[in-house]
């Protein structure tokens, strides 16, 4: 390597702050699930992140949402997962702080950025949380692949003491503290990461064109499936794919509608409260439950819960009705629903 001049210094020193601060971020995953709180990879325990790894998939994209319930359904493969996922965070964050293999480093800085991006980017109620760490985490590994490790790294200690162990070929190129984009190198790395900044900011928020919007704001609940068991009683499926992860909605009453708009069976948060464990069937880590004041609903959930009719009330005939969900802040969502009998 020639040797360093002011001149040659200046560049690589500016991109330090740039290498400690994302090497830290991902580093501290691995810090805060390992070493502060380990019940945080314990599944069960308060706090898992498989639990707000369910909560990211509703409005993930580009099919990080099938791959997030593949994994809820195969809890061992999620468990695994989740620890590859933290082991690799460490590895990367620790290799850039150290300044060792800095450009392959900053290159899984950039996967593991861009998947946090589709993953989670959707979800900010304030001030966009997840889209600007994912934003941030693909230009701060865009520009470390580019700009290297600089002087201040044990990538540079080697290529100036121990010449005879920086490998040969492409590897060198990927331990070169020296800033060296080509052109080329440079032009993609800067389209890629502007090109995916803005095409999630447009896709998540409406944040180029057309009417903002943000889906972790308000809550929804969507009625997926409406059957009548042999009893008679009333079985829905429900998801609530929107809103804020920091609380749940809390549906206070559940209506159904005949076709001609008359309500014709009505389910008060008395009676949701009440549900019994064995009336409600969750599919997923974040779980529907009966709350004092009705039904709590989290991020992510989906659960099927069967509702028998009031004594003396008529049975619902199979046919079209609408069913109507109502929170306790007075949001109503409303679903048409083909009702059909259960096969026994």
């Amino acid at each position: 390597m020639a040797a360093l001049t002011k001149t040659s210094l200046q560049p690589a020193l500016a991109l330090l702050p740039i290498r400690l601060v994302t090497g830290w971020l991902f580093f501290s995953a691995f810090h805060r699930r390992v070493v502060l709180d380990a019940a945080k990879l314990v599944p069960g325990a308060p706090g898992y992140v498989g639990e707000k790894f369910n909560q990211f998939m509703p409005g993930s994209i580009l099919g990080v949402d099938q791959l997030i319930a593949a994994l809820l359904d195969r809890p061992d493969a999620l468990q695994a997962f989740l620890w590859s996922f933290t082991i690799i965070e460490a590895l990367v964050g620790l290799a850039l702080i150290l300044g060792l293999g800095t450009r392959l480093a900053a290159f899984g800085v950039l996967m593991l950025s861009a998947k946090i991006l589709f993953g989670s980017g959707w979800l900010g109620p304030t001030c966009l949380d997840e889209w600007q760490i994912g934003a941030f985490g693909i230009a701060g590994g865009a520009t470390l692949m580019m700009g290297g490790a600089g002087p201040l790294s044990l990538d540079a200690w080697l290529f100036r003491a121990r010449p005879a162990l920086v490998p040969r070929g492409w590897l060198r190129r990927l331990a070169d503290p020296s800033p060296s984009p080509s052109l080329a190198a440079a032009g993609a790395l800067t389209l890629f990461s502007v090109v995916v900044t803005l095409a999630t900011n447009q896709v998540f928020y409406g944040g180029l064109w057309g009417e903002l919007h943000n889906d972790s704001v308000r809550p929804r609940v969507d009625v997926l499936e409406a059957r009548l068991d042999a009893e008679g009683d009333l079985r829905l499926t429900i998801e609530r794919p929107a809103g804020p992860e920091t609380y749940g909605a809390f549906l206070v009453e559940v209506r159904v509608l005949d076709a001609g708009g008359e309500v014709v069976r009505r389910h008060d948060a008395r009676v949701l409260a009440a549900l019994s464990p064995a009336q409600l069937d969750n599919r997923w880590l974040v779980k529907v439950r009966p709350g004092p004041h009705g039904l709590v609903v989290p991020l992510g959930a989906r659960a099927t819960f069967r509702l028998p009719g009031a004594e003396g009330a008529p049975a619902l005939s199979p046919g079209t009705y609408r069913v109507e969900l109502e929170d306790v802040s007075g949001l109503r969502w409303s679903h048409a629903v083909a009702l059909e009998r259960a096969e026994s």
